[in-house]
C-alpha cells in the first residue's frame, strides 16, 4: 500500500492500526475504508515536524528515516505523479491574484496621473489665456491729478500714477513707464524726443503740439500714446506691442 499523499511506502505500528508514510511522515490510521490521514496541530498552532516526529514516536514508531518529510509532498498530481508548481515563490492561484491586483492598481494610478495632467493642463491654459488677453491692460489708475512741470527738464510718469499736465511750454520730452496715465493737455513740447513711452503707460495727447528732432514720438513696450488734435512733427518710432494712435 503506498501514501496516498506522496506515493511513498508505509511502515505500520500498533498492531497495524496506524501507518506512516516513510517518504514524506504523514500519519494515518488504518481503518476498513483505507488509511485516514491523522490531523496533527502543535499547540502552537500549525504543523511542525518535530511535533509529528513525537506523536509518532508515542504511537510506536520509530525515528523517522534519513531524508524524509513534509518537503517530500507535492501539490499538483499529474497521473501517478505528485508535482509541486509555484512561480516566483508562489502558487498559481495568489501568482495570479497578485498580477492581477498590479495591474488594476497600476490602471488606478495611470488614470489619476491622467486626470490630474488634464487638470494641470486646463488650469495652464487657462493662465495663459488670461494673460495674454489682460496683458495689454494696465492696472486700473487712480484719479487724475493736475500736476506741475517747468518744461526745462524731463518729466517722469512711472508706478500707477495718473497725472495730467495743462499748458505747459516746455524744451525737454516727458517718460511715461510703468502703468503711468499722462495726459498733456495744450502742451507744446520741442525735445529731441518728445514723448518717451513703455511699459503699459497711457498718454493722451490734446490739443497743443509734439516737436521732436529725433522723434516725436517713441513708444516701446505695451504702450499707447492717443494724439488728439495736436500737431506732430518729426518720426514716430513704436517698437514690440506698442500703438500710436492719432498720428503718423
Amino acid at each position: 500500500m503506498q501514501c496516498p499523499r506522496c506515493g511513498g511506502g508505509f511502515e505500520m505500528a500498533g498492531g497495524g492500526q496506524h501507518a506512516r508514510c516513510m517518504r514524506c511522515l504523514t500519519l494515518f490510521t488504518m481503518g476498513p475504508q483505507g488509511p485516514t490521514q491523522v490531523q496533527v496541530q502543535a499547540p502552537g498552532g500549525g504543523q511542525n515536524q518535530e511535533f509529528e516526529n513525537m506523536m509518532a514516536q508515542n504511537l510506536g514508531f520509530g525515528p523517522p528515516p534519513a531524508g524524509a518529510g513534509r518537503h517530500n509532498i507535492p501539490d499538483m498530481r499529474v497521473g501517478d505523479m505528485n508535482v509541486r508548481v509555484k512561480i516566483n515563490g508562489m502558487s498559481p492561484e495568489n501568482y495570479a491574484k497578485d498580477k492581477v491586483s498590479s495591474m488594476i492598481w497600476g490602471w488606478i494610478i495611470g488614470g489619476i496621473i491622467i486626470l490630474l495632467l488634464i487638470i494641470g493642463g486646463g488650469v495652464l491654459g487657462v493662465y495663459i489665456w488670461y494673460s495674454a488677453k489682460h496683458t495689454n491692460d494696465p492696472v486700473a489708475p487712480k484719479p487724475a491729478e493736475a500736476a506741475t512741470w517747468d518744461g526745462k527738464s524731463t518729466y517722469t510718469c512711472d508706478g500707477n500714477e495718473n497725472v495730467s499736465l495743462k499748458g505747459v511750454k516746455a524744451t525737454a520730452g516727458v517718460v511715461a513707464g510703468g502703468n503711468c496715465h499722462l495726459t498733456l493737455d495744450n502742451c507744446n513740447i520741442t525735445a529731441p524726443i518728445g514723448i518717451s513711452s513703455d511699459g503699459n503707460a497711457r498718454v493722451t495727447v490734446t490739443g497743443g503740439s509734439v516737436t521732436g528732432s529725433t522723434n516725436s514720438i517713441k513708444a516701446d513696450g505695451l504702450s499707447q500714446v492717443t494724439v488728439t488734435g495736436a500737431t506732430i512733427k518729426g518720426k514716430v518710432a513704436k517698437d514690440g506691442l506698442a500703438k500710436v494712435i492719432g498720428a503718423q
